[in-house]
């Protein structure tokens, strides 16, 4: 196949890889941007609008024809605590299911980086704008407001939970409840999507595209540029560099033909394990442990989300009138606010705790929820119907604390279908991690019981068997920092190796807060891709 050449390739889809598109083929750039898998079209590849009878028996029997996002689980190999990964192959990447959350990082949050709040706040706004989020002004200190369309409210058995913290603030605890802020439209948007008709379903991918993606807004507009050449179904498999500088990619396509693309610059926006993967199999001479890893910290700082589960009930709000809450998708709802001030004395950090609720349309709220309750037939359908209307479920999001023993590496045994080597995810939860875990427990528990409900299902004596780290969170495996020897990338996401590399996706995290990390993703990248442009116009790639 002919080899042909731009003056950016972008390598992955996602978050990242679609804004950083979007900025540099608006800026008159040539861009090939090179995606794994297909590009499939929503309600037809991948959707969910069916009856719930038609849906989820079949589902469980393995004879569901609904067209579903289909991952991939066994491409990595799994070391320590049970880490977790799934890979979706698509064009959009994880921004097909992602549940659309959008928090700015704050600016404590920012202390442990060589990048200040200030600095990524107008990118913030930029994104906010672009994608169409919506959200309250709350006015928290580290939670910062951004641009918003108009709100979506709590449910109710969550504002019922804003009462319990209200309590709680009132007897000296330090905490906020607001109701959460997402990538999905409530009101008409430049982008020409439509506007959400709450069918609460925004992780398996939304049939109608209310919900932002790479694959909806970016990248046709980059397309609509003229500057942007797309490469689907096109698998990355060799970095070739020319002294300390990349010369080009080598790709499989879908009928296993080996071709290059070459360019000026390349943008690497794979995700934290995949990034870190491919700088890591691509040694060469002048970089025998990996490429760009002069400082050997390729793969080393990966953190990730981790928590669990607490469930409370209300039985006043078993009878409440029926309603349609499907709502954009299940957590409307946010505990946040802890220990952002004054440290918790037995743990480093924080954790918010997203909230969900809801009768949503007939669909059992909880997986599994009828082995919870006594009875059979119509009393325990009616059973059942009360406890879908006052139950609330709390979601601990905690981060994993650093650790020389949570990293990426190869596989040195195990190849992939490309014959490339499987990155494996190391994971090892500290004390820290588990000291967090029980508070978090604990404090759920006090608040569900100070709001006038009952303890369902909640973790006691918190073991490593009781947390599930969030497999979609990874971030940290090329960190930035301004000090190459123990950095990745310098402060404007270029690597400190090699000149005409940029890392777009959530690898450069420097630190990580309590917060979803998407928003920041994208608006880190699109502050890359203007640094990029801007070396473009001055003609100097150094």
């Amino acid at each position: 196949m002919p080899q042909q050449k731009f003056d950016v390739c972008v390598i992955g889809s996602g978050p990242g890889g679609g804004i950083a598109t979007y900025v540099l083929a608006k800026a008159g750039l040539k861009v090939a941007l090179v995606e794994a898998g297909s590009q499939l079209k929503a309600a037809i590849d991948f959707g969910t609008h069916a009856w719930p009878y038609d849906v989820m028996d079949k589902r469980y029997l393995g004879n569901d024809n609904t067209p579903r996002l289909q991952f991939e689980s066994n491409h990595f190999t799994p070391v320590g605590d049970t880490p977790r990964h799934g890979q979706l192959r698509a064009l959009g990447g994880r921004s097909l299911c992602w549940a659309g959350h959008c928090l700015r990082f704050g600016p404590l949050d920012f202390q442990q980086w060589p990048i200040r709040y200030d600095e990524v706040a107008p990118y913030y706004s930029k994104a906010e704008t672009f994608m169409g989020v919506y959200g309250y002004k709350d006015g928290l200190s580290n939670l910062p407001d951004g641009e918003f369309q108009k709100g979506v409210p709590m449910r109710c058995p969550e504002a019922r939970l804003q009462r319990g913290v209200s309590k709680l603030k009132a007897q000296g605890r330090k905490m906020e409840f607001i109701a959460l802020r997402k990538a999905i439209l409530t009101e008409q948007h430049t982008s020409k999507r439509p506007t959400c008709h709450y069918c609460g379903q925004c992780m398996l991918g939304c049939d109608v595209d209310s919900k932002y993606t790479s694959a909806n807004t970016p990248i046709p507009l980059a397309m609509q540029t003229g500057n942007l050449t797309l490469f689907t179904n096109a698998m990355m498999t060799r970095i070739v560099t020319e002294a300390n500088k990349i010369k080009a990619i080598e790709y499989v396509n879908a009928k296993g033909q080996t071709a290059k693309i070459e360019a000026k610059a390349f943008v690497l926006a794979c995700s934290a394990i995949e990034t870190a993967r491919h700088l890591l199999l691509n040694s060469t001479r002048e970089f025998p442990h990996g490429l760009a890893n002069s400082s050997g910290q390729v793969g080393k700082n990966l953190t990730s989300h981790f928590g669990h589960y607490v469930i409370g009930y209300f039985p006043d709000l078993a009878k409440r009138e029926f309603g349609n809450e499907d709502g954009t998708d299940y957590f409307h709802s946010l505990l946040t606010g802890l220990y952002w001030d004054k440290p918790h004395p037995k743990f480093a950090g924080t954790y918010q705790v997203q909230c969900a609720s809801g009768l949503r349309g007939g669909r059992t709220p909880l997986p599994g929820q009828a082995n919870l309750l006594p009875g059979f037939g119509a009393k325990l359908k009616e059973r059942i119907r009360d406890f879908g209307a006052g139950h609330v479920t709390m979601n601990m999001q905690g981060t994993t604390q650093v650790s020389p023993r949570t990293f990426v590496d190869l596989d040195p045994a195990i190849n992939d279908r490309f014959g490339l080597r499987r990155p494996r995810i190391h994971l090892h939860y500290t004390a820290n991690d588990l000291a967090m875990a029980q508070d978090c427990t604990d404090t759920c528990q006090e608040l569900i019981r100070a709001a006038g409900g009952e303890v369902v299902i909640a973790p006691q004596n918190i073991t490593v068997q009781d947390l599930i780290i969030d497999s979609n969170h990874w971030v940290g495996t090329t960190r930035m920092g301004t000090d190459a020897k123990t950095s990745v990338v310098n402060v404007s996401g270029q690597s400190h190796d090699i000149p005409n590399l940029f890392i777009g996706d959530a690898s450069v995290f420097a630190a990580y807060p309590e917060k979803n990390p998407t928003l920041t993703i994208i608006a880190l990248s699109w502050r890359t891709s203007e640094h990029l442009v801007e070396k473009f116009r001055r003609g100097d790639l150094r």
